[in-house]
């Protein structure tokens, strides 16, 4: 996990909002388990049960491979996917 994504998670923590720590984490954890992305430069933001993925990946593959994963989910019901290929 990078050191932005620690803080990030940190911060949320902090003030009081775990639950969307605790989807962010999942989301973010299913990204960097599915072996077929680097998720490094993914943000992951969590309002609910909409997710939104920031950043960039190195493929345009990558972008819509990243918003599957993420909408397979139970919790997830809505993805704002904007991820580009930009690396």
């Amino acid at each position: 996990m990078s050191v932005d994504r620690h803080l990030s998670v940190a911060s949320r923590v902090a003030t009081g909002h775990p639950d969307l720590d605790d989807l962010e984490s999942a989301v973010y954890s299913a990204l960097a388990h599915s072996g077929d992305l680097d998720p490094s430069y993914i943000f992951v933001t969590a309002r609910g049960s909409d997710i939104t993925l920031a950043g960039w990946v190195h493929k345009q593959a990558e972008v819509l491979l990243a918003k599957q994963i993420t909408l397979t989910m139970k919790e997830v019901h809505k993805v704002h996917n904007e991820l580009s290929a930009d690396l």
